[in-house]
């Protein structure tokens, strides 16, 4: 075990100082993480007119699916998404409701940040929330969009397309 006491001479009992047998138990993870939330109130969220009880924390599977899916459009992939906070047929449900992507995006922001710290965003602020990250979003569109234009039009040289005819010679 330790190049400092020959294994000839270990006794495996003075490693402990207790006579009893006091050799430490497994550590217990399920224990410790249960009882990191155990006083922890979930938030429920009623959607229409379902009641959904969020998990203690962001689940793992939430968070890979969303970096997995990212670049996806499929309803499939939505829905396998937000399968572990709201459930497998959670998605399905609210699309014959009628919901729409604002509704989604200000559900999920609210989930996510009351699953992380519970009671700390109301609906009106996380529709806040959403509403300036929509119009963040769409500035910094409308900005590539003006500077992609502003490069296409300063480049070396007239254009053919200004003149309406060829460059080359005939």
């Amino acid at each position: 075990m330790s190049d400092l006491i020959p294994d000839d001479e270990l006794d495996e009992d003075d490693l402990y100082d207790d006579e009893e047998d006091s050799r430490p138990d497994f550590t217990d993870a399920d224990a410790f993480f249960a009882e990191e939330v155990a006083d922890v109130e979930m938030p429920v969220l009623r959607f229409f007119g379902t009641d959904y009880r969020l998990p203690p924390r962001v689940p793992l599977t939430f968070n890979l699916l969303m970096a997995r899916n990212a670049e996806e459009e499929s309803i499939e992939s939505l829905a396998e998404t937000l399968a572990p906070l709201f459930g497998r047929e959670a998605l399905d449900d609210w699309l014959a409701k009628g919901v729409d992507d604002r509704m989604l995006g200000i559900v999920l922001g609210w989930a996510i940040a009351n699953i992380r710290k519970p009671g700390t965003v109301d609906l009106v602020r996380a529709a806040q929330i959403y509403d300036e990250k929509v119009a963040r979003e769409a500035e910094g569109k409308a900005r590539n969009r003006a500077e992609r234009r502003a490069r296409s039009t300063t480049g070396s040289g007239p254009r053919s397309s200004n003149t309406g005819r060829s460059s080359k010679r005939t």
